[in-house]
């Protein structure tokens, strides 16, 4: 089965949901259990990480609104390019600006999967 990238949208605007809503039931099905992030401090994050921030509440989202740039389909396989207008929280501390994210998809039998990316913020 080959991905689409209206599929690729799709899952895309879900996370959105699942992070605003810290639905870790929903981040659970689609972070890869060997999934590496690397945040804008360079810090690499494992998917029990980011489950672990948000059942703790860490991280509090007033705004994300995202703008795409990119969504490249490579067989089962999907990278994707957006810019985020954040602000929250995170561990209290205030966080608020424009982010860029590269999220790399698989598709897997039980579906699709963040399996890597990274952020940082633009000036």
């Amino acid at each position: 089965m080959a991905i689409q990238k209206e599929d690729i949208l799709a899952i895309e605007n879900k996370l959105i949901e699942g992070i605003k809503n810290s639905d870790v039931k929903f981040l659970d099905s689609v972070l890869h259990d060997e999934l590496v992030f690397l945040a804008p401090n360079g810090q690499a994050i494992t998917k029990q990480m980011d489950l672990d921030s948000h059942k703790a509440g860490d991280m509090i989202v007033e705004k994300l609104v995202p703008s795409f740039e990119t969504i490249t389909v490579l067989g089962n396989t999907a990278t994707v390019t957006v810019v985020y207008d954040t602000k929250g929280t995170m561990q209290g501390n205030p966080v608020e600006g424009k982010f860029r994210y590269l999220r790399v998809w698989q598709l897997f039998d039980d579906g699709l999967k963040v399996i890597g990316g990274c952020c940082f913020q633009l000036n």
